[in-house]
């Protein structure tokens, strides 16, 4: 459970703007915990721009329907 919650505050800390070499200097958790929150961090970040990506094509293809 420790673990989950550092996880969890290590991903806050890079939303936050933290760079993943702070975090590392900053030697606040293990290393295999930094690196799984800088993992997941990165794919939730990156599904969350296709995601954007797919909502901005679905809005300009709206928009030309209507003309």
């Amino acid at each position: 459970m420790k673990d989950k919650q550092t996880k969890i505050q290590l991903k806050q800390l890079l939303k936050q703007g933290y760079s993943e070499l702070e975090l590392i200097h900053m030697r606040i958790a293990p290393t295999h915990i930094l690196d799984l929150a800088i993992e997941e961090f990165k794919t939730e970040e990156r599904l969350n721009a296709q995601t954007l990506n797919i909502q901005h094509n679905q809005a300009n293809f709206a928009m030309r329907l209507a003309y």
